[in-house]
């Protein structure tokens, strides 16, 4: 595929089940009450369970495999941060954005958004080509 700078690509919205989070939590060893018990989240500074956040960064990496092909992540760089969270049921969209696409060199910046536009993690993927 070719890329330009400005290109975007945005992901259908999706969320997670409690029973995601609690199966991706024994998977990963992301286990934390604030992630698996309703009861101990709900009474925590978060006012309820929060999505781990390597799960929520799941769709993330689902697009770059869609964009890039098989491999993608041979000579790549992911820089993400996090700025909120997200609740089970949350949907989070994914919007990509080629801010430089040159011979060698492709970066796509993106975010993570609630459907209120509210973004709960930003970042890059830098990618070496050849």
């Amino acid at each position: 595929m070719e890329f330009k700078t400005g290109d975007t690509f945005r992901s259908a919205a999706r969320g997670v089940a409690q029973e995601d989070i609690n199966r991706f939590g024994a998977l990963h060893g992301t286990t934390g009450r604030t992630h698996t018990d309703p009861e101990y989240a709900a009474k925590s500074v978060f006012g309820g369970v929060i999505v781990q956040g390597a799960l929520v960064m799941a769709p993330v990496m689902d697009m770059a495999a869609e964009l890039l092909g098989a491999g993608w992540y041979d000579g790549c760089e992911i820089e993400a941060k996090f700025v909120a969270f997200t609740r089970p049921g949350d949907a989070v969209d994914v919007e990509f954005e080629v801010t430089r696409s040159e011979p060698g060199w492709l970066e796509l910046a993106y975010a993570c958004a609630l459907p209120d536009g509210k973004k709960v993690q930003v970042g890059t993927i830098t990618r070496r080509l050849g």
